[in-house]
Formats: structure tokens, sequence, C-alpha cells
């Protein structure tokens, strides 16, 4: 009856689902078998010779628990059989079997922070014929998997960019593919470990060994591929350890009891192990907050040493290369992901559909009278020609946007691109040597219909929608007493007076002294002899 009581109990801890956990110790299993696609991992026990009892093993994601809501938790699922096996029933060609006593007690431990050579012979599937399979263990939580190239970058664009600037001309190690993955670890009989890299399913399955071990590749041919240690042979791959990697699938900022923060890995676990008043899980790093320190950890949840930071900003970028902006005791500057100062940002690129409607807006003058011409063009539909007289201007007044230009180009790229919107609704206006602004409203009166004019245009006919011009009167919204009044490249309107600056609409009288573009978000100021920073992206000053 005692005996009973306990193959109940373990029978219903084996049928419950075990959340968030990265490891789970079968200790009974003598052996593991598997297909092709991992639904089917059975784990058996031997009773008898060449008689098993099994339980088939699941790993998936569940419902977030308190700790992380925002993201899905791995689990384990393990389920009995009633039924008893024959090792003739097990084996088969379709599956592998492995028992413990082929296995070796190894830690995940040391095997994070070394790469790897698979010896596949070349069986697994390539994106060129010659990649080399690397698997490297990043973290105690992250591993990769990556298909080298020994090349340079010239004659080949691989859609992601590197974490650190190597030049295109240089012949190295780079990756066309690296994929990330949760290692987690099933020990059975003898603690002889097997390592399950997970992402949304099991796709690699690594039986270690003193020496490497062996790593089948899932939803393939299960041919195994050998493992055995790289040393630095590939350590100029290290710009691609994190290549396309999806930060936000594997970690979540959590609110404590305590009215903190802590930021919780997809296993549950706390990854940094501190709690902060604030946490932001960006793109590439992560910023943490505590009073006035600022902590920055990257995506090897290193922490960087950036100095007294006042201020720490990821930098947008069409690049995955990792940039910070900071602000400390001296001054603003660049870091990249491991915690050496650059210049600028790494700006990547991008690819847009050509093909989108644009917008052209001039200043033009006839008899003394200015007009604003906005010109639609662009696939699909005949050109667009708007005219507005802006009649509240004299003719001797200086009439340009407020970069200075009589042009403006845009189109529905421009926003992907960051361009710099210079408001063509606000016209610069200078009249007696002084400046101000002008705010105009372009709108068509309802009803009016465009008439349909066919012209000339680089040897073909062009149809062109043309509205009558209609007079319109505009708003002072800034007054016409300024030195001067600019537009620059960083897109900020700069107004000077009296010997001082200040930038519209901030300001309404200018404050500064001086005042220099150091980095995107920071400034060099100088107000009534103090140098300090202004943040154009909050407002706030921060004095020297």
């Amino acid at each position: 009856m005692k005996k009973l009581l306990v193959l109940v109990i373990l029978c219903c801890y084996n049928a419950t689902s075990l959340y968030a956990q990265q490891s789970i110790s079968l200790p009974d299993a003598d052996a593991i078998s598997f297909d092709r696609f991992g639904y089917d991992i059975e784990v058996y026990t031997k009773i008898g010779p060449n008689q098993y009892t099994r339980q088939s093993l699941q790993v998936k994601e569940k419902t977030g628990q308190d700790k992380s809501p925002n993201i899905m938790l791995i689990g384990w699922n393990i389920n009995p059989h009633k039924d008893t096996l024959n090792r003739k029933d097990i084996v088969k060609p379709e599956k592998r079997f492995i028992e413990a006593k082929d296995l070796h007690v190894i830690a995940l431990d040391s095997y994070v922070g070394k790469a790897f050579n698979v010896n596949d012979s070349g069986k697994w599937k390539r994106d060129t014929d010659k990649s080399t399979y690397v698997l490297k263990f990043l973290r105690q939580d992250l591993a990769v998997m990556q298909q080298l190239v020994y090349m340079d970058g010239r004659r080949t664009y691989y859609g992601c960019s590197l974490s650190s600037h190597i030049p295109d001309s240089v012949v190295t190690w780079r990756s066309t593919r690296s994929e990330h993955f949760v290692p987690l670890i099933l020990e059975i009989r003898g603690g002889k470990k097997i390592f399950l890299l997970y992402d949304r399913r099991i796709t690699y399955m690594v039986f270690p060994s003193s020496k490497g071990g062996l790593a089948f590749k899932l939803y393939s041919n299960l041919y195994p591929g050998e493992l055995t240690m790289a040393g630095k042979e590939y350590d100029d791959a290290k710009s691609y350890d994190f290549q396309c990697f999806n930060k936000k699938r594997f970690y979540d900022v959590q609110k404590t009891e305590t009215e903190k923060y802590r930021l919780f890995n997809i296993l549950g676990q706390d990854v940094l192990k501190e709690e902060y008043d604030s946490i932001n899980n960006g793109y590439r790093f992560t910023i943490a907050k505590r009073g006035n320190d600022i902590d920055v950890f990257n995506l090897y949840n290193k922490k960087l040493n950036i100095g007294k930071a006042k201020v720490a900003r990821e930098v947008k970028t069409f690049s995955s290369v990792g940039c910070i902006e900071i602000l400390n005791e001296e001054g603003a500057c660049y870091y990249d992901e491991m915690g050496k100062r650059i210049k600028h940002p790494i700006m990547g690129s991008i690819a847009l559909c050509g093909t989108v409607p644009r917008w052209t807006h001039n200043i033009l003058k006839n008899k003394g009278n200015y007009q604003v011409q906005i010109y639609t063009d662009g696939p699909g539909a005949p050109d667009e020609d708007e005219r507005y007289w802006l009649s509240d201007l004299l003719p001797s007044d200086t009439v340009t946007f407020l970069d200075g230009k009589k042009s403006f180009f845009h189109n529905a790229n421009s926003q992907f691109y960051d361009d710099i919107n210079v408001h063509p609704e606000w016209i610069r206006v200078g009249r007696k040597g002084k400046f101000g602004i002008i705010a105009y409203e372009y709108k068509q009166k309802k009803g009016v219909k465009p008439k349909l004019v066919t012209k000339r245009i680089d040897d073909y006919q062009q149809k062109i929608k043309v509205y009558p011009p209609i007079k319109i009167v505009g708003k002072t919204i800034f007054p016409i007493n300024n030195d001067s009044i600019i537009m620059r490249p960083d897109g900020l309107i700069y107004f000077y007076k009296d010997k001082k600056v200040g930038l519209f609409p901030r300001d309404k009288t200018p404050v500064y002294d001086e005042i220099k573009k150091v980095t995107g978000s920071f400034y060099h100021i100088v107000k009534n002899g103090i140098s300090g920073w202004l943040d154009i992206k909050t407002d706030e000053e921060y004095w020297e």
C-alpha cells in the first residue's frame, strides 16, 4: 500500500506542468529518444532486460506569470505512459536512441563563454556552401548558432550590421545567420546532462562531452554534428554574437511589491539581480536608474563603465549596431556596446519603395507679390499644382523657408529617413533688417475643382491638376524683431538678438551666450557666463 501511494504521488508530479525552469532532473531515466521534429521526445526507465517504461517530454511557452506577464515563460510538460516497451519497439530508423551510460556529467557553466566548431560533414542546410556552423554559449541563459564565412564584406550583404564596425575591405569571419536560443538542461540518471536549445521550439539537442559533444539539428535529417572546442579561432566574429537579436523577446521589466523594478528573462529569472527605480529594456541596451545613479548594461548583461552618467539614451538608428548617448562628468559622448567611446553612431541603411507621393514647396515672386506653390506628383494619378498668394507680405520683404531656402522637397519616405521637416507652413520674413516667422494655412476651398492641363515635361506629355490661386493671410507666431532666424541641419530653429541666441519655439527671448551641438541630444551651452549642457529631448539643463 505504501509503495502504491508513492507511485501515485510520482505520477501526479510527472503529469504536472513545470513552469519557468531552466533545468529538470529525471534521475530514474536511463535513456532518451527523439525524432527529427522534436515533438516526440521520450525518456525511458529500465525495469528489466530490454524492458522500459516511458515518459513524454515537451517544452512549451506558457502563459506569463506574475513576475513576467508580458512575456511567455518556458515550461516543461512530463506525461507518463502506462505501457511497457521492449527495446526493439523503441529503436527505429526515424528516431535517435541514446543511453545515459554513453553520456557525460558536464555542467552548462563549463560551456559558457566558449565557442565550438560543428563538424556536420556538410549535411546541415546552409545559406551558402562556404559557411561553417559555430555554436557559442554567450551566457547561462543564451546560446547562439551561427553560420560563419571567411571573406570580406564587399561581396555579400547580410541584412544586419555588426555590433562594432569592421570595414568591408577586411577579410574576416562574418555571419550569414545567427540564431539565438535559451539553453535548457535535462538531467537523467547519474547526473548526465543534455542541453536543449529552445526558441519557440527545440531546434538543437546537444549531448556534451569533455571534448565538446554531439549536436543534432532537428527539423532536418538528424545527422549529428561533432562539437570541438574552437578556442579563439572565431574571436573576430564576436561582433555578430547578437546579430538580429530580439531583446524584447527574451526579457521583460516588472514592477515589484516595493514599487521598484526588476528585469526578468523568459525563464522567470532575475537577470540583473538588483532592483531599480526604473528600467528601460531597450533594443541593444538596458538602462537602469536608482536615485541619481544610472547603470547601463549591454546584451551580455555586462555593466558598462560610462562614468558618472547624468543622462543615458539609446540612439535610434537603422543599424543593429548598438550605440548609447551619455552625458557624464566629462561631457556628452557616444559609447558602443562594449563600452568603447566612439565619435558618432554607425548608421545603417534601409530599402524603401521609391514609387511614393512627393511634394515640392516653392516660394515664388511675381510683380512684387509672394506666392507659395505646392506641387504634388507620384504614381497612379495626375500631378497637382496649388498656389497661395501671401497677401499680407510686403514687396520689400525677404521671404524664405526657415532654412533660408526658397524650395523644400519631401516624400512619403522622409519620415523613415529622419529627414528634416522645415515646416513649409512657417515662413521666415525679413523686414527692415529684422526677422520673424509668419504661419500660413495652405487649404483649398470646399467645392473647388481643378483644371486638367496637359504640359510637356522632359519630352513627354504630363497631365496636371491646376487649382485656382488663393489669397491667404498669415499669423505672426514670432515677432519680426530678431537679428537673425535660421533652421540648421539639426532641425532646430535658432534666433539671435542682442548678441544672444535662443531656440524657437522653446524660447520667447534669447537666453544663451553660446550653444553648440555635440551629440544628437546634448548641446554645450553658456548662459550668463556659466557653462553647461542642454538636453534637447527633455529641455533639461545641466550645469558644470
